[in-house]
């Protein structure tokens, strides 16, 4: 669907440009905005929401939405992880303040708000080098640790849109970040010992522990894989999953 979705943007964009006082004009931004979230021109996204943002002077609450998250979206792609979380927090202020979050299936507007909130704990995350080993290795882990599981709980938050495109982003970037901690503790030198056998016993423990990781990423991907199966959905982050899976399968055998 990508060629109408272009054709579509163009339009939009058009539109807005040539009657930014008039009513369409202002939906066509929004959609412009929504539509370039999609396609991933984050860039372009945050040019469009920072002009929405300074035309109008009375935006309806998923209006001020789109427009936050887009910023948010096109900021964290471009590594500026603290101003993004500002925009996403001025965005899931307008959605409290409006009640927009309740319990079950959110709004589809929403996806885009929670997706960027799991980029910018995902990239503070990776951010978090745990190889070589210092004297601060567990507290590092820790915190690598726990902001997987927040970046994890606000990829879950985007799966509730049940927008089967932004779940299969969310469901990828789960299982990926799993992946990556275990490819990167794998790294990790095991600790000193007196014989071989010692060294192949703490190694083997250490890989015992650490597997659980791969099965976490691997069932993520599963999970993204099915989903896609379900709804239809076909695009790159369904091939890129199911590479991941391809190489877990593999790292699983190594193991």
């Amino acid at each position: 669907l990508v060629p109408e979705h272009r054709e579509a943007l163009a339009r939009y964009e058009q539109t807005a440009r040539l009657f930014p006082e008039h009513a369409l004009g202002r939906e066509a931004l929004v959609r412009s905005i929504r539509l370039l979230a999609y396609l991933e021109e984050w860039r372009r996204a945050g040019e469009l929401s920072d002009l929405f943002l300074s035309r109008e002077k009375d935006p309806k609450p998923f209006e001020l939405v789109i427009a936050h998250s887009g910023k948010a979206l096109a900021l964290v792609a471009d590594g500026d992880d603290v101003k993004a979380l500002a925009s996403v927090e001025r965005a899931r202020d307008v959605v409290e303040r409006h009640g927009l979050d309740l319990a079950g299936k959110l709004p589809r507007d929403l996806a885009q708000v929670y997706y960027a909130l799991g980029e910018i704990r995902r990239v503070r995350a990776e951010r978090i080098a745990l190889a070589p080993v210092t004297p601060e290795f567990l507290a590092l882990l820790e915190k690598r640790c726990q902001l997987i599981l927040d970046a994890q709980s606000a990829y879950s938050d985007t799966m509730r849109a049940y927008d089967s495109h932004w779940s299969a982003m969310a469901g990828f970037r789960v299982g990926e970040l799993y992946q990556r901690l275990h490819e990167e503790l794998m790294k990790v030198e095991a600790p000193k010992a007196k014989t071989e056998r010692e060294r192949q016993l703490v190694e083997g423990a250490m890989r015992l522990r650490y597997s659980v990781l791969l099965s976490k990423a691997k069932g993520m991907m599963e999970h993204t894989l099915g989903m896609a199966r379900r709804t239809g959905e076909n695009s790159s982050w369904v091939e890129r999953a199911e590479q991941a899976r391809q190489d877990i399968e593999t790292a699983e055998a190594a193991e």
